[in-house]
């Protein structure tokens, strides 16, 4: 292979790098990193076993909880488990590489396409320097969704500046995996094509472009009305439920409960200095130049923004889930930035040679490396908690004692019945591993409760987190519930062992009890 085409394809080499970051953490720890996976590997395991639903039945038994994400990553999941006979927590452990690896690959693709190779690579290796890497190595949908993300963008924006429908027509195939993945991704994308198409009418002043829009819109157009079809003729008690309460019927929201917003010093910390840097210098030389594709990329900057800061204009949004779809044109930008800077010393005698421009490039690149392997070697990316008045309760991996219980449920458990559990996290495990169902009425129920209404809602299983507790003069126990994402918590005034007759039924007994939990069995 000679230079020139070693040259050419120089935009891959900071995706080899972050492959191999991504392994560290990968070979380092026991589970894929984030929470999440827990119930996206849940999600796999069900469809596996009961087909294409919508529906979780091991979630909020006995009435399910809508699934409310695409499918596609799932089935990616199940697809690679069942083609290689592999645990689905060890496929997504060893998907983390393979994402970052093609994230990478695909915003240094589109940088080279918007600014030339030394962009390209200097867009990926800026990547590197992010703390956002942290992100981009978890097994997710949406990062499955950031690889389409960028390439869908680049081919929108060249089907409206070569006037060529076709690339509008792969955009918004892209688009459609895009939607099957996951629905904030396809949010993200969408008001960037959609700002794209409003900026090239101002600027152009051509109502053709709108053709393109159309075009970039008929796959979705076309899913939605045979979804309609299929719904309507096979499933239509489903299609009366949307036609009545909307997609939510399904798991599906454009809207969140709350508000998640971030300083500017998040930003800033989150974004990372190198990507901001060169970013503010390409800004400096692209309004020097101003350029068309300067404005799409300021443009697709601006929407990002304006959408992490939705809550500006009454909306609620968590800030730092769309951090990540921000740093991708950022560092398109910061890497035009740095490369323009490598052509501008051609201009000072002291720094023109070819050999000091290179060692400068390498210098940028090296230090990003860097960066990106002390993020990920910190012990503290692999771990996921969260925090409430009472302190900071660790929700993922799962530590020893939810693999125990676990196992236990697995080789013990009556599977037709249920389980109440007083920390909604470890129940997540619990079902993920063991496929025993979870009941979400743990407040509901107490000491006093009739037996019957156990019987009647089928539970049969108790589990106390020994770990949630808290300090109270009040000297009879009793439970009390913190909100989170996910649910309930339930956390008992005094040590809960010491306690447990005073917390179960009288007919029910402790079964099995391990460093943290309790398992109490209801007898019926």
């Amino acid at each position: 292979m000679n230079l020139k085409r070693i040259y050419n394809i120089s935009f891959i080499i900071p995706a080899i790098a972050v492959f191999f970051i991504a392994l560290i953490p990968t070979l380092k720890y026991g589970w894929p990193l984030s929470f999440d996976i827990i119930y996206h590997v849940q999600y796999a395991q069900i469809y596996i076993q009961y087909g294409f639903v919508l529906k979780d039945p091991l979630l909020n038994a006995p009435s399910g909880l809508n699934i409310g994400y695409p499918p596609l990553f799932h089935f990616l999941i199940a697809g690679l488990g069942t083609l290689l006979k592999l645990d689905y927590f060890q496929i997504a452990k060893f998907m983390q590489p393979i994402l970052a690896m093609f994230i990478v690959l695909s915003v240094s693709y589109v940088a080279t396409k918007f600014y030339g190779k030394i962009a390209g690579i200097a867009t990926g290796f800026l990547i590197l320097s992010s703390y956002l890497i942290t992100r981009i190595i978890l097994p997710l949908p949406e990062n499955l969704a950031l690889i389409f993300i960028p390439l869908a963008v680049y081919l929108y924006y060249k089907s409206i500046d070569k006037r060529i429908i076709k690339y509008s027509l792969i955009s918004g195939f892209l688009f459609l995996l895009v939607i099957s993945t996951h629905s904030a991704a396809s949010l993200c994308l969408f008001l960037v094509i959609t700002s794209f198409t409003i900026l090239d009418l101002l600027l152009k002043k051509d109502i053709t472009t709108l053709k393109n829009y159309g075009a970039f819109l008929v796959f979705l157009v076309a899913l939605i009305i045979c979804s309609i079809i299929i719904l309507f003729l096979f499933k239509p008690d489903i299609f009366y439920n949307i036609i009545h309460h909307g997609l939510s019927i399904i798991g599906y929201t454009a809207t969140l409960s709350y508000n998640q917003p971030m300083s500017v010093i998040s930003y800033l910390g989150n974004i990372g200095s190198l990507i901001l840097i060169f970013a503010a210098i390409g800004t400096l030389f692209a309004l020097k130049q101003m350029e068309k594709k300067h404005l799409f990329i300021f443009i697709w900057i601006l929407t990002m923004f304006l959408l992490s800061n939705a809550y500006w204009f009454g909306i609620n949004v968590i800030s730092y889930r769309v951090l990540i779809y921000l740093l991708i044109p950022l560092s398109i930008l910061g890497g035009f930035g740095l490369s323009q800077v490598y052509y501008k010393f051609k201009e000072y005698k002291l720094f023109s040679s070819r050999s000091f421009r290179s060692v400068f490039l390498i210098s940028i690149f090296a230090l990003s490396t860097f960066l990106g392997i002390l993020t990920v070697d910190n012990p503290k990316i692999a771990k996921f908690g969260t925090t409430n008045e009472f302190g900071y309760l660790q929700i993922a991996p799962p530590t020893d004692s939810e693999v125990d219980i676990a196992k236990w449920f697995n080789e013990n458990g009556n599977k037709s019945r249920s389980i109440l559990i007083s920390n909604i996290y470890s129940g997540y495990f619990i079902a993920t591993e063991s496929s025993m169902p979870i009941h979400y009425g743990f407040g509901k129920f107490n000491k006093s409760t009739s037996k019957s209404v156990f019987e009647k809602e089928n539970i049969g299983y108790i589990v106390y987190d020994k770990r949630l507790t808290f300090t109270s003069k009040n000297k009879t126990i009793y439970a009390k519930p913190v909100n989170s994402q996910f649910g309930y918590l339930y956390y008992y005034s005094g040590n809960i062992s010491a306690h447990i007759n005073e917390i179960i039924p009288n007919y029910a007994k402790v079964v099995y009890e391990n460093n943290d939990f309790i398992i109490c069995k209801v007898e019926y």
